[in-house]
C-alpha cells in the first residue's frame, strides 16, 4: 500500500493521474448530464432549459439534451485536419563540422606488470627420498 502511495506522489504519477482524470471527465461529460436530467428533472429544467417562457412546447429540458447530443455528434463527425507539407515550416541550417583529435588514443596503464611466471617441466621423474 505504501509503495502505491509513493508511486502516486512523485511528479510523474501526479501527472498521469491528472491526465487520466481529465480524459475520464471529458468522456463522462454528456453521460453525467443525462444522469443529472434523470435524477433531478425539475432542477435541470430550471437551470438549463431554454424554453422556460414557452410552457406550451412541453420541452421539459429535452431541448438542452438534444443540443448537447447534436454537439457531441458534430465533434465526433468532424474530420481531423490533414497537415500538408506546404504548411509545415522546415528549417535546415548546414553547420560546419570540425575534426578534433584529443591527443594519444592508445590505452596506457599507470601500473607496470611483468609476467615472469614460467613453467618448468622436467623430463625425468623426481625420485622420492629414501629412508
Amino acid at each position: 500500500m505504501l509503495l502505491r502511495i509513493r508511486a502516486i506522489c512523485n511528479p510523474k504519477g501526479v501527472f498521469v493521474c491528472l491526465f487520466a482524470l481529465l480524459i475520464l471527465m471529458s468522456n463522462l461529460r454528456f453521460s453525467s448530464m443525462y444522469v443529472y436530467y434523470s435524477l433531478d428533472r425539475e432542477d435541470f429544467i430550471e437551470r438549463l432549459c431554454e424554453n422556460k417562457d414557452k410552457p406550451e412546447l412541453n420541452c421539459d429540458g429535452k431541448c438542452m439534451l438534444a443540443k448537447m447530443l447534436q454537439a457531441q455528434t458534430d465533434e465526433d463527425e468532424q474530420p481531423m485536419p490533414i497537415i500538408g507539407w506546404e504548411q509545415v515550416l522546415v528549417f535546415f541550417m548546414d553547420l560546419p563540422v570540425y575534426d578534433v583529435q584529443l591527443g594519444n588514443t592508445e590505452k596506457s596503464s599507470a601500473f607496470f606488470y611483468s609476467n615472469s611466471y614460467s613453467y618448468c617441466f622436467s623430463e625425468m621423474p623426481i625420485k622420492p627420498p629414501m629412508v
